[in-house]
C-alpha cells in the first residue's frame, strides 16, 4: 500500500480520492459512486456534505477533466467505517498518522508539501469552480431564458466561485387562480367571481395580480386578474353574508 499525501486546502486537511482508492486497492471510478451515496445520505440527512467530501477534478494522462474528490479527516472516517479486516485497518492508520503529522508540521510553521505544489492543487481547484460558474453563466446568458430563471442560475454561479451566496434569488411566487378555477372551489361561476371582486373592491395586489394574456374572443391582449388563494374566505363571507339576506 501506499503513503497518502495531506494537503492544506484553504485551511482544511485533504486526501485526494485518487490516492485512497490507490492505498485501499480499489477502483477509482468505484470509490467516487461510493462518495456520491454518502453523500446523498448527508445530504437527506440534513449534514453539510462539503464537511466530508469537497468536489474537485485533475487532468489525466490524455489532458482531459476528470472529476475527484478532497476528502476531509471526517470523509476518510466515512470511509474506513466502510471497510473491514486488514485493509479498513491500515488505512485508518496511515490517514489518522498523516493527519496528525500535518497538524504537528502546521503547528511548528513547516509544510509538508512544498508551496508551490501547495499552490498548484489550490489553482486546480479554483479552475474547477470557475469552469462550473461559466457553464451556469453561459445558459443564464442564453436569449430564450427565463429572466427568474436567468437569476437564479446568476446567484448559483456567484455561489459557487466565492464559497457563499452573494447575489439574492428571486422570491417564490404565490401561486395563483383564474376567476373559473375559483369559482369552481366556490361552487359560483368566473363571471360571479368577478362581479363580487368588482362590488367589494378586491383587486388589489393583496388578493392577486393583473396580466396580460391573450383574449379567448379574440387574437387581442387583455388585462386579466389572477387570484391569491386568500380570496377564497373573503369570498365566502361575502355569499354567507348574501345568503342572510
Amino acid at each position: 500500500m501506499n503513503e497518502l499525501t495531506v494537503i492544506n486546502h484553504n485551511g482544511q486537511f485533504v486526501i485526494d480520492s485518487r490516492e485512497v482508492a490507490e492505498m485501499v486497492n480499489k477502483r477509482h471510478s468505484d470509490l467516487l459512486e461510493s462518495i456520491e451515496g454518502y453523500i446523498k445520505h448527508l445530504t437527506n440527512g440534513n449534514f453539510r456534505s462539503l464537511d466530508f467530501f469537497i468536489p474537485s477534478t485533475y487532468q489525466d494522462a490524455k489532458g482531459e477533466t476528470r472529476p475527484c474528490y478532497l476528502l476531509t479527516r471526517k470523509g476518510c472516517d466515512m470511509v474506513a467505517n466502510k471497510m473491514t479486516g486488514e485493509k479498513g485497518v491500515l488505512f485508518t492508520a496511515a490517514y489518522v498518522t498523516k493527519f496528525e503529522e500535518m497538524e504537528r508540521t502546521i503547528k511548528t510553521g513547516s509544510k509538508l508539501l512544498p508551496e508551490v505544489k501547495q499552490k498548484e492543487i489550490e489553482a486546480r481547484y479554483n479552475n474547477s469552480l470557475a469552469r462550473k460558474a461559466n457553464v451556469l453563466l453561459k445558459i443564464a446568458n442564453s436569449p430564450e431564458i427565463n429572466p427568474r430563471y436567468r437569476q437564479i442560475l446568476q446567484a448559483q454561479a456567484s455561489a459557487i466561485v466565492a464559497g457563499k451566496p452573494l447575489l439574492p434569488l428571486p422570491e417564490v411566487e404565490q401561486k395563483t387562480y383564474s376567476a373559473g378555477e375559483i369559482g369552481k372551489m366556490l361552487g359560483i361561476s368566473a363571471n360571479m367571481v368577478g362581479r363580487l371582486a368588482k362590488q367589494h373592491n378586491l383587486k388589489t395586489e393583496q388578493y392577486g395580480k393583473w396580466y396580460h394574456d391573450k383574449s379567448p374572443y379574440s387574437s387581442k391582449e387583455v388585462e386579466s386578474f389572477r387570484y391569491y388563494e386568500n380570496i377564497l374566505p373573503v369570498l365566502q363571507g361575502v355569499l354567507a353574508s348574501m345568503k342572510e339576506r
